[in-house]
């Protein structure tokens, strides 16, 4: 049987982390500079967009970089990302989820506002919603993208295909994928990882 890490469940579940060994009493080992692949059971009841990520933090406690993760088959609530300890010592991983509320209201967007189904609501919605993401995005990572977004969705002086698509550029992808808003965070316990050199682990 399959040992498993799993967070109780919550408002949006946690489960099977992996890789884990012995329920997470003794640590996965890994070896520096290797990539490895962390994965995880994550699902919500109903509609809404879920998304999650991996976080690593080294010996010291820091955490590494924003690591997205991606749903490994359309459908599956299995979801990956890979990541890459770059020094020894003992390390932690964990994976949070979160409810996605800006893809939720994307891809309500698409369809209702070509439809001309409450389409001056829906474009209201989402100014407001890019006006809470634009709040947790650092002034110098583009915060100004995702205001004008918003701005463009208010103004009711354009077509509503037009404000849609200022929401939906490049250039706003890349800020809001960078610096998601993320509602409802769950997180799973951490769990051990022994980085060593390769030399301890294969007698180089």
């Amino acid at each position: 049987m399959r040992m498993s890490a799993t967070v109780g469940i919550g408002r949006i579940p946690v489960r099977d982390v992996q890789p884990v060994v012995d329920h997470g009493r003794r640590p996965a080992k890994a070896v520096t500079g290797e990539t490895f692949e962390v994965t995880a059971t994550v699902f919500r009841e109903g509609h809404d967009a879920v998304a999650a990520n991996v976080v690593l933090k080294d010996p010291e406690g820091r955490p590494g970089p924003w690591t997205p993760m991606r749903e490994l088959a359309p459908g599956s609530d299995r979801w990956g990302a890979e990541v890459t300890p770059d020094a020894p010592g003992d390390w932690t991983y964990r994976v949070e989820a979160w409810s996605d509320p800006v893809a939720t209201w994307r891809h309500t967007a698409r369809i209702k506002v070509p439809a001309g189904i409450d389409a001056g609501l829906v474009l209201e919605e989402g100014a407001e919603l890019y006006r809470r993401a634009a709040a947790g995005v650092p002034k110098e990572a583009g915060r100004a993208v995702v205001l004008d977004a918003a701005k463009t969705l208010l103004d009711d002086t354009l077509p509503v295909a037009t404000r849609l698509a200022a929401a939906l550029t490049p250039r706003v992808d890349a800020v809001l994928a960078r610096h998601p808003l993320r509602d409802l965070v769950t997180s799973s316990d951490p769990l051990p990882l022994l980085v060593e050199r390769e030399r301890a682990l294969y007698g180089a």
